[in-house]
């Protein structure tokens, strides 16, 4: 093997290593994403369920005419 074959193969075979490392970082950084939306599942229901709520007193207030704009 000439030098720059050799150069060429050392290369390929850093950014190899390098590709399979940052593929190993980016499956950790996956399940941490799927953890951390588990954990917010909660917090999402709870705010629809507010929102829906908050929607339907305001529809609520308009209909009885008690809705009044902020002094």
């Amino acid at each position: 093997m000439n030098p720059h074959q050799e150069k060429q193969a050392a290369l390929l075979n850093r950014i190899a290593i390098n590709v399979d490392k940052l593929n190993d970082s980016l499956e950790q950084l996956n399940k941490k994403l799927e953890e951390v939306n588990d954990q917010n599942q909660p917090t999402m229901l709870l705010a629809q369920v507010w929102n829906t709520y908050s929607k339907n007193v305001h529809i609520m207030l308009e209909g009885l005419g008690g809705l009044q704009p902020p002094e």
